[in-house]
């Protein structure tokens, strides 16, 4: 995509043109905001910056944008206000000077997705071995990118394999197979005992080369070629396949991952946090479910909830926070009044104050139930 370059030219009025610059660019940093928060209300899912300055007798607005035509909406506003002239100079993401190659893969088990350009900043989210993404903007270390999920963020570049979008489209067309234990190694050779290629997490996929006897011949978006046994892994095809899951089968799964580790922004084996793990188990049986806690209060449909617990059904998804507009925390319901979900840990509490592991915390700041089956 290209730079949008717009030069409005519109009549001054008289107040216009008794405002200082400093106060144009101030009145249209206002409206720039505001805008921003209408076209990308949600920072996670989408870029607006913008910024507004005075060049001589022009107002210049400088940023860069996931959003299409924001020159023209934010053109608009401006001329509403009566600011004039105006040059949009809002840069439209992916940058102009990638081309067709804004689009990529997954390399690594687990890549780190962070709030900026660098190691010290703070893990939002995690992509997975597989996973596709478009490049935003390009970096000889951190690169913004948008997952695949819609998150947006800096990942390691050494993580990804960065292609054309015809490249992307022939990658996702060979068959597939997913990764079905916990973790594990791609071999180099057929064997246990050979070096490993990379390691893998649960719900990865890779791309199938060959069959020979229990082992699978299967490539990474990079090159790299490596083994995998055939009791380790669902082809892709069967597990698209797979019937809608039963409330137990999903706290059977759920209960799998007992102990692990809590981790901000993960979402796999390695570890997880609480909306991280909730879509992790609806994810193994093939249902998608929106990122973040907040976001996860949305899907599904509500249930009522009371003293006796008696609307919910197993595999409910219980919603936590000091009210309905701030949900800060998710789990699963299990059955008798239990729950589980990504704490400290993954770990089991009760709403029953008779229960050794009830939790006054997640009693007091339930408020909402939604379920997703």
């Amino acid at each position: 995509m290209k730079s949008i370059i717009c030069t409005l030219s519109l009549l001054i009025s008289f107040a216009a043109a008794a405002q200082e610059p400093a106060a144009i660019s101030s009145q249209a940093d206002e409206i720039i905001t505001r805008l921003g928060q209408s076209l990308v209300p949600d920072q996670r899912l989408g870029v607006f910056h913008a910024a507004a300055e005075m060049r001589g007798d022009t107002l210049v607005v400088r940023g860069e944008t996931t959003t299409p035509a924001a020159c023209d909406s934010l053109l608009a506003a401006l001329s509403a206000a009566g600011l004039a002239p105006v040059r949009c100079e809002i840069e439209e993401l992916p940058e102009a000077r990638l081309g067709d190659r804004c689009v990529g893969v997954i390399t690594v088990s687990t890549a780190l997705l962070r709030s900026g350009p660098s190691e010290k900043e703070e893990i939002i989210n995690q992509a997975l071995l597989g996973e596709t993404f478009t490049l935003l903007k390009d970096s000889h270390y951190f690169d913004l990118v948008q997952l695949s999920d819609g998150y947006v963020g800096y990942i390691d570049g050494g993580s990804t394999a960065v292609m054309s979008r015809s490249e992307l489209a022939a990658w996702e067309s060979r068959p597939k197979v997913i990764f079905w234990k916990k973790w594990g190694e791609i071999r180099s050779a057929k064997n246990d005992k050979s070096d490993p290629v990379s390691d893998i997490v649960l719900g990865t996929s890779v791309t199938l080369v060959r069959r020979e006897g229990k082992w699978l011949r299967v490539t990474l978006a990079d090159g790299r070629e490596g083994w995998l046994r055939r009791d380790e892994v669902i082809e892709a095809e069967k597990f698209a396949r797979q019937p809608k899951p039963t409330p137990a089968q999903l706290v059977a799964t759920a209960r799998q991952f007992t102990g692990y580790p809590y981790l901000w922004g993960g979402r796999s084996t390695k570890g997880f946090d609480c909306s991280g793990f909730t879509l992790t188990v609806y994810k193994l049986h093939g249902i998608t479910l929106p990122r973040d806690a907040n976001m996860q209060v949305f899907a599904g449909r509500e249930v009522p909830v009371d003293s006796s617990f008696s609307a919910l059904q197993q595999g409910d998804l219980l919603f936590f926070g000091r009210n309905r507009s701030r949900i800060t925390h998710v789990g699963m319901y299990i059955g008798n009044y239990r729950f589980i979900h990504s704490g400290d840990l993954v770990l089991v509490n009760s709403f029953n104050p008779a229960h050794p592991d009830f939790s006054p915390r997640r009693a007091r700041d339930l408020q909402a139930v939604r379920r997703i089956l």
